[in-house]
């Protein structure tokens, strides 16, 4: 494969073995040299002997973070101009990865989870192709001993890296082969008896030893499969074989939680014959289930010890954030608990009646990094400031989170599939997400209308993902599009976060009437991203409500009530506040006209509601006083 010299040199900085050892070996299949490390300041040593093409660098790095790095390689003379990609698993960072370029003078990124494909497409299109050929028959291959790294971590990475290939595992005599495609758990072998399916079927009562034997020596006979056999005599039907093959297929992998130790190798594929079996459980459930239902409690102990003194705290990783994760309501209970303020230690203290429970969960949730450990508390937030209903601002977080990384993605990212995925994955896939983000959900109670335009934006791109690559003409075209070209950014997260935290806290300043500071946080808000219609609707409000009489704050306020109800037609309270100022010029045509407008909205505006209300009181009490007039003069 020639020389280390030879070839275009990549330096890679993460922190995890796992990963590093992955993409090491991927990049050196490639033709690729490569030199990684766990830490910055040994990869800054390494700079003084050699020279590299291209750095790869994770953004959460032990003492100076990637970001800090990159800026450090883009000071130096001899780095100055190389290339550099940054990779995170996090949404929200000191700097948020997409400002990454401008900031830092990175020139791509990677969200994990990616799949090597895209990965080796971008330090491709940054450097070009290795120039030594790769031989056709070699594959990536990692492995090592579970005692060391155990199943849940390796499944994790797996994941994260939306590898696609077999994980071979052997226990003594024991040995069995997962089948992971784009990252996913999908099918098992085994070489134990007692989980072939005949021996399953005959343990469940649905074949008695002679129906076993018979169809048995009918399959090898024909050269068929067992299920297709036992079809065929008519002693199952289609539907109970899919089931059981889908059962039998989750049953063979959970049993490997049990495991204290074993070896592990995986070996990268392309792709898989047709027909595989499905196991249809998110890699997230299945090491929750997995560690829930088999491992022992010293197995558990072992993930959970380097912990115990960290403060447990949910991360903001999109790894799992489109896979539900089913947990039972004691389960969510401990969860909800893990707030940055309570070690590990302490969470399983107040949880020692229930520790069968709690102490799986917490091993699952930090295997796959859905929580993660600090060194330090996190900052208490200030709830006199911030008294939004608790439910209601987290769901608004999580979609803002979900609505900045997913605009950016490409189809094939946003819908979870890869270019080699049926029509039917594709179709699946869809629904899945549909269902999450439908408008419907997020509108059926009257809660978060505020996002309306963003919720419809972004479930009008998931169907343009979808009709796009069930179509296969339209998938190809769509690939030829997309080749060499990277995700392009819309709106950088930080500053989506950094605009939603002002408005937040504007809300609760102006709940308690600080209406000059609430201006001053809308505004800061707004600068953030200007074409907000409900910031600069609060904004103009907040603005009014502190000097009502002043003639140019009126005039402006109004101004940009108008602009706001024109930037969203459907924002019912601009309508409602410009009816309050022409109500309070005394101009009771034009407040009719927006209160009207306000529950055309939102038919269920309460406040504009009753102000017309008031005003066909009134009308109807001049009425009456004319009309007594009227009587009195001409009586």
């Amino acid at each position: 494969m020639g020389s280390e010299g030879d070839r275009r040199q990549i330096l890679i900085v993460d922190d995890d073995p796992n990963i590093r050892r992955f993409i090491t070996e991927s990049l050196r299949l490639r033709g690729y040299g490569v030199r990684s490390f766990a830490a910055a300041e040994d990869a800054l040593l390494e700079l003084e002997d050699h020279d590299f093409d291209l750095a790869l660098l994770d953004i959460l790095l032990p003492g100076t973070n990637g970001l800090q790095l990159c800026r450090k390689l883009k000071s130096l003379p001899k780095t100055k101009h190389l290339p550099v990609i940054m990779m995170t698993a996090f949404y929200k960072q000191t700097e948020h990865i997409s400002d990454a370029r401008e900031t830092y003078g990175a020139v791509d990124y990677l969200l994990k989870p990616f799949p090597l494909k895209t990965l080796h497409e971008k330090i491709e299109a940054q450097i070009g192709a290795p120039d030594v050929a790769v031989e056709a028959e070699e594959r990536l291959s990692i492995g090592g001993q579970l005692a060391e790294t155990g199943l849940p971590r390796i499944l994790h990475k797996l994941y994260s890296l939306r590898a696609t290939g077999l994980l071979h595992l052997e226990n003594r005599e024991v040995k069995k082969v997962i089948y992971i495609h784009d990252g996913y758990p999908i099918f098992v072998r085994s070489n134990l008896v007692k989980e072939f399916l005949g021996q399953r079927l005959l343990r469940s009562g649905q074949l008695n030893e002679a129906e076993l034997n018979q169809t048995v020596e009918i399959a090898r006979g024909k050269g068929q499969r067992h299920g297709t056999a036992l079809v065929e005599m008519g002693l199952i039907s289609p539907q109970q074989l899919e089931e059981s093959l889908h059962s039998q297929a989750r049953e063979k992998l959970l049993e490997i939680f049990s495991w204290p130790e074993g070896n592990y190798r995986f070996i990268q594929a392309r792709e898989f014959k047709p027909g595989v079996t499905s196991i249809d459980l998110s890699t997230a459930n299945l090491i929750l289930q997995g560690l829930r239902d088999y491992a022992g409690r010293e197995q558990l102990l072992k993930i959970l010890e380097p912990h115990y003194d960290h403060y447990l705290q949910r991360a903001e990783n999109p790894l799992y954030r489109f896979q539900e994760i089913q947990l039972s309501a004691g389960e969510q209970l401990i969860l909800d608990g893990c707030q940055g303020q309570s070690t590990l230690r302490e969470v399983l203290k107040r949880h020692t009646l229930s520790r069968k429970v709690a102490e799986p969960l917490l091993a699952a949730l930090l295997s796959t990094g859905i929580l993660v450990g600090r060194s330090e508390p996190a900052a208490v937030p200030d709830e006199s400031s911030f008294d939004e209903v608790e439910d209601l601002g987290t769901r608004r977080q999580s979609f803002l989170k979900d609505f900045a990384w997913m605009m950016e993605q490409d189809f094939f990212t946003l819908l979870g599939v890869s270019e080699s995925d049926s029509r039917e994955q594709v179709r699946r896939s869809y629904h899945k997400l549909a269902k999450t983000y439908h408008p419907d959900r997020f509108f059926e109670q009257d809660s978060l209308l505020d996002l309306q335009d963003k919720v419809n934006m972004l479930f009008q791109r998931i169907g343009d993902a979808y009709e796009t690559l069930s179509e296969v003409s339209a998938r190809a075209s769509y690939i030829r599009r997309r080749q060499g070209k990277s995700p392009v950014p819309t709106t950088s997260l930080e500053t989506i976060l950094q605009a939603e935290t002002a408005f937040q806290k504007g809300k609760a300043l102006f709940r308690n009437m600080k209406y000059a500071d609430a201006e001053e946080a809308f505004a800061e808000a707004l600068s953030c991203t200007p074409n907000e219609a409900e910031y600069l609707m609060y904004r103009a409000w907040s603005a009014y409500k502190a000097a009502p009489q002043a003639t140019e704050t009126v005039i402006s306020s109004r101004r940009d009530l108008v602009r706001a109800a024109e930037l969203n037609p459907r924002l019912s309270l601009a309508q409602l506040y410009l009816g309050y100022i022409g109500k309070a010029e005394g101009d009771q045509k034009e407040a009719q006209r927006r209160f009207e407008r306000a529950v055309k909205c939102d038919p269920n505006c309460t406040e504009a509601l009753r102000e017309l209300r008031l005003m066909n009181m009134r009308k109807a009490t001049v009425g009456k006083e004319k009309k007594g007039l009227f009587d009195r003069i001409f009586d």
